[in-house]
């Protein structure tokens, strides 16, 4: 009779407590997530479909002791919310239901308490922490450097990830009503269909206009919902490891990339979307030859209708060019990024910095980006910068290097992409929830995944370690 909660210890409440608990983390309820996201993003009611969210996510917390049953809706609520651009001034509205949320956290935890665990990864945590928080001393002012857009920043990098990370590490973890990987990649797999279908469903509610123009829309969240699919596209292809039937969403992640009209999701999700297709034909065995054929398949319908995808797709080439490069901000904030580390070579000018906005006008309760994330780690927060998050680069290849499983291949071929995404966009230096995701899933490796038999270097032979759930 553990982990009651709030509810009465009768028989009958025990059971109904159960059944309710086994219901959300069930596929069906998932999928009933799912579909109450796809209402809400074409209806166009994003606010109140947040709100609904954060009430699913408020209840989940008290009645379920499984976190990770909060994860879904959380990241459906996020994927909702990139489709309203510049919305500051109408999400702040939101901020009497933080108090509610953080009070049903707290409940959580005095209901379902978990032993505190940690891992060595928090030390590289503790070191970008230290980095980001003195970010900008004696650069800029202390209204800067407390203004609430630095201090989200500052705190959402730092502080909020070295607790993200003890959470993850402490309280997600396999039971008799969860297999950890398995659920958190089926998690990920509804995300990335959802991200999917806001692009099919946008091109569905604007056909008229694809029709007139015989071209590519270009939606201003192309780059967010891009970066959505390539953090959680892997984790579909790891899916079809068990059920074969996978293959198809896996497949048609790409061709949605595409649609986006982002340049990042085009260029990188092909590249992360043939590192999957790699790792898939090594990985399953059984299905190889079915997945190379479907491949050849596609291969040479991509070729065959080359001229007209080019054609469709041309706005988004063209941005590749050479002049628009050079027109784009992009450029100015690199050349700004290394002006700004040789004046303030030390700290950087901090996260709170808004000199860029010459450039780019950053939008409200946005920080002050440079597009990039190696010279935002330069240009932000200087050498200790550099040595901090170079720290935690090299753990988190040490942890994937000492841990290969297939979940961790799927684990590390998401943060391959969204290190590749980061390199053109904020990416990982949004801490909610690009950042916060990638956290939990090296803390899901270092906790879960069993240690390799030898040491793994590159091209040294090794002994295939034991898959998750398999017998030692």
């Amino acid at each position: 009779m553990e982990k009651t909660g709030l509810i009465a210890k009768s028989e009958k409440n025990l059971r109904m407590l159960e059944v309710l608990r086994s219901a959300l983390l069930s596929k069906p309820y998932m999928f009933a997530l799912l579909a109450l996201a796809c209402v809400i993003t074409v209806t166009g009611v994003e606010f109140y479909g947040l709100i609904a969210f954060v009430c699913i996510v408020v209840f989940t917390l008290i009645v379920c002791d499984e976190l990770i049953a909060t994860t879904l809706p959380f990241l459906l609520a996020s994927a909702i919310m990139i489709k309203c651009f510049d919305s500051f001034d109408t999400y702040i509205k939101l901020a009497p239901l933080a108090p509610v949320v953080v009070l049903a956290i707290i409940i959580h935890f005095i209901l379902y308490p978990k032993p505190v665990k940690t891992g060595s990864t928090i030390w590289s945590l503790l070191a970008v922490t230290f980095a980001v928080t003195l970010g900008g001393i004696g650069s800029i002012s202390s209204k800067e450097y407390f203004s609430l857009t630095s201090l989200y920043y500052i705190v959402g990098l730092g502080a909020a990830m070295v607790l993200v990370y003890i959470i993850a590490y402490s309280c997600l973890e396999s039971s008799d009503k969860v297999v950890i990987h398995r659920t958190f990649s089926f998690i990920m797999f509804i995300v990335c269909l959802f991200s999917c279908l806001m692009v099919i469903l946008h091109y569905a509610v604007n056909i008229k206009d694809v029709i007139s123009s015989r071209s590519i829309l270009e939606p201003q969240w192309r780059n967010n919902v891009s970066t959505f699919i390539i953090l959680t596209m892997p984790f579909v292809f790891y899916l079809s490891l068990k059920n074969y039937f996978y293959i198809i969403p896996a497949f048609i992640t790409m061709p949605c990339l595409a649609l986006t009209s982002s340049r990042g999701g085009l260029l990188f999700g092909a590249v992360e979307f043939m590192l999957c297709c790699i790792y898939i034909i090594y990985a399953d065995k059984k299905n190889r030859v079915k997945t190379l054929l479907i491949l050849t398949v596609c291969g040479f319908a991509v070729i065959i209708y080359a001229g007209d995808i080019i054609t469709f797709i041309s706005k988004t080439i063209s941005r590749f060019d050479s002049d628009m490069i050079n027109k784009d901000p992009r450029t100015g904030f690199i050349r700004r990024a290394v002006e700004d580390f040789r004046a303030c070579p030390v700290f950087g000018r901090g996260i709170g910095y808004m000199g860029n906005r010459d450039i780019y006008p950053s939008r409200k309760f946005a920080a002050n980006w440079y597009h990039s994330a190696p010279f935002q780690v330069i240009g932000s927060f200087g050498t200790a910068g550099i040595l901090a998050f170079g720290c935690q680069f090299i753990r988190r290849n040490i942890v994937f290097w000492s841990k290969i499983t297939y979940f961790s291949l799927a684990v590390f071929i998401s943060y391959i992409g969204m290190f590749m995404m980061s390199l053109v966009n904020p990416g990982e230096f949004c801490p909610v929830p690009y950042e916060l995701m990638i956290v939990i899933m090296f803390a899901l490796i270092e906790r879960h995944c069993p240690q390799n038999r030898e040491i793994i270097l590159f091209g040294r032979k090794y002994i295939k370690p034991v898959e998750e759930g398999e017998k030692q």
